[in-house]
């Protein structure tokens, strides 16, 4: 019935904070920014469509609470994708990436309203 999924749709409760985060930090590029409330991002390959919707309420995010969370798979070694994120201040929900297996690490983030965020990628 499907074949792939049109765009990642993550509510935020300030747009343009959220913006700044998935472009400045993160690296999505602008498609259209529609107004006070709503932008579609694109990753620099053009794999991931993004659409942030602002004026949301946010809600408290634990590991036992029901969530959608998005897998973004890193080019570059993920230690050294880890360690640009935390110098940057975003929250890490690990000390560290954990291994996967012999050749891929993962790590968990939280963007700026909670959502959580994992990459994933070469050790």
């Amino acid at each position: 019935m499907f074949n792939r999924i049109g765009a990642l749709a993550v509510y935020v409760t300030d747009k343009e904070r959220a913006k700044e985060f998935y472009t400045e930090i993160l690296r999505f590029e602008i498609v259209v920014d529609l107004g006070p409330e709503l932008c579609f991002l694109r990753s620099p390959h053009g794999a991931i469509d993004i659409y942030l919707e602002g004026g949301k309420q946010a809600t408290a995010t634990t590991e036992k609470s029901c969530r959608l969370s998005f897998f973004l798979h890193a080019e570059e070694p993920v230690a050294t994708v880890f360690a640009s994120l935390r110098d940057a201040g975003v929250r890490l929900l690990q000390d560290e990436p954990q291994a996967v297996d012999d050749a891929t690490a993962c790590f968990q983030l939280l963007d700026p309203d909670g959502n959580i965020i994992e990459i994933c990628g070469p050790r």
